[in-house]
């Protein structure tokens, strides 16, 4: 099969997308069938869906978090549940923000990770994202919502508020849309008060499309207006390749494309710095393409297609290089691009924070923290081999014979 073939259509993408919409296992949300209220009871479920940790963490500079820290953020989060029930508000985000598990910027870090993972980050929300706002902590500077693809807490200022539910409804479903295909996109302009601004726009940010030309699109960037509710700030772009209107055609070679050029850039987990972790990165690529995937590893595993690999290596190795590249390989806790096959080596790329280098009598952890390629003979910081590691697959010339 050719790599430029189109091994799903929009129809077929939109499908997809219904089925992993219908499974509560991958996280996914269409917001605009979600309650508009809720009681206390489901708020404080929804807020403490993650627990605070039993495990010791300790802070950047290697402090121990005692009790008072947590007690201390409880008190911050009650604010939110404070009313029988609760209504709901609609918002846009209006610049890039961190999704957090508790209403804080304090990383919460194991002793062997001080200052790298940072177990409080949950993602990132790219600037245009909808989300549904069910209350703010006692200070009014963090905001507990829901996403399309998880729930925590978001810094308050970065959310413009739509009163008018219908008119947010069709903002959610609104299919003129150009797509950033840039690993990140800087877009310069001036405010309504005439101020020179500046916004990066990640893969797969999308900005409402109003009209195009052979040389230029006119988009709407979201905003605050004085009152703090949500506006557009019209903006003329000239074609240069970093939109597109609507999405990229799915093709072996436009996922290849996407994720390339992402190449050397730093790990984040949790979205932390901007940066992408392994899921994010698979996630922002597919989005090009008008897919929507869960947030993490676990959360994808559960999507429609997802493909069980033979438990015999070799039966294995022969499962994937009979694969269009393009697919995506997971085992606990982690997710890849496959790459294709080169010689007898299968070729991958991931954001990954280690990989194992073998020494004469052991292997020894080497922290890339970057996105990089590689190949399934490569080791885990535990000696596994990749290839041995592995356990499903998600491969999108597999989805028609499951539709």
């Amino acid at each position: 099969m050719s790599l430029s073939r189109i091994a799903l259509n929009q129809q077929q993408i939109e499908a997809i997308n219904w089925r992993n919409l219908q499974s509560l296992r991958t996280g996914l949300s269409d917001l605009i069938c979600e309650p508009m209220e809720v009681t206390s009871e489901q708020l404080q479920k929804m807020i403490y869906s993650e627990g605070f940790p039993e495990e010791a963490r300790f802070d950047e500079q290697g402090n121990l978090y005692e009790e008072n820290f947590y007690v201390s953020l409880q008190r911050r989060m009650e604010t939110a549940i404070a009313s029988e029930s609760i209504a709901v508000r609609c918002g846009v985000v209006i610049d890039n923000s961190f999704l957090r598990s508790f209403p804080t910027m304090a990383g919460s870090y194991r002793k062997e990770q001080i200052g790298e993972i940072d177990r409080f980050a949950v993602t990132m929300l790219k600037l245009g994202e909808p989300v549904l706002v069910y209350g703010q902590d006692e200070s009014g500077l963090w905001s507990f919502v829901r996403s399309r693809q998880a729930i925590g807490w978001m810094l308050s200022e970065r959310i413009a508020w739509e009163t008018d539910f219908f008119r947010w409804r069709q903002y959610c479903a609104n299919r003129m849309q150009a797509v950033v295909t840039d690993s990140c996109f800087t877009l310069d302009y001036t405010d309504f008060d005439g101020i020179s601004q500046s916004k990066n726009l990640f893969m797969g940010t999308c900005l409402a499309l109003y009209d195009t030309t052979r040389d230029t699109f006119l988009v709407g960037l979201p905003v605050k207006d004085r009152r703090g509710n949500l506006a557009n700030i019209q903006l003329v772009l000239r074609r240069n390749g970093s939109l597109v209107p609507g999405n990229l055609p799915l093709s072996a070679q436009n996922i290849i494309s996407q994720a390339k050029k992402m190449l050397g850039e730093p790990y984040g987990w949790g979205g932390t710095g901007y940066h992408r972790d392994c899921t994010s990165l698979v996630g922002d690529v597919f989005s090009t393409f008008g897919l929507q995937f869960p947030r993490n590893s676990t959360q994808q595993l559960q999507m429609f297609g997802v493909e069980r690999l033979p438990v015999k290596r070799e039966q294995r190795y022969q499962f994937i290089s009979a694969l269009m590249p393009g697919a995506v390989l997971y085992f606990p806790g982690h997710a890849m691009l496959y790459l294709g096959r080169r010689g007898q080596e299968l070729e991958i790329l991931h954001s990954v924070y280690a990989l194992g280098l073998p020494a004469a009598d052991r292997i020894i952890p080497h922290k890339l923290r970057r996105v990089v390629t590689g190949s399934l003979r490569q080791q885990r910081v535990n000696g596994e081999c990749l290839l041995d590691a592995l356990t499903a697959c998600w491969a999108p010339e597999h989805q028609k014979q499951q539709l």
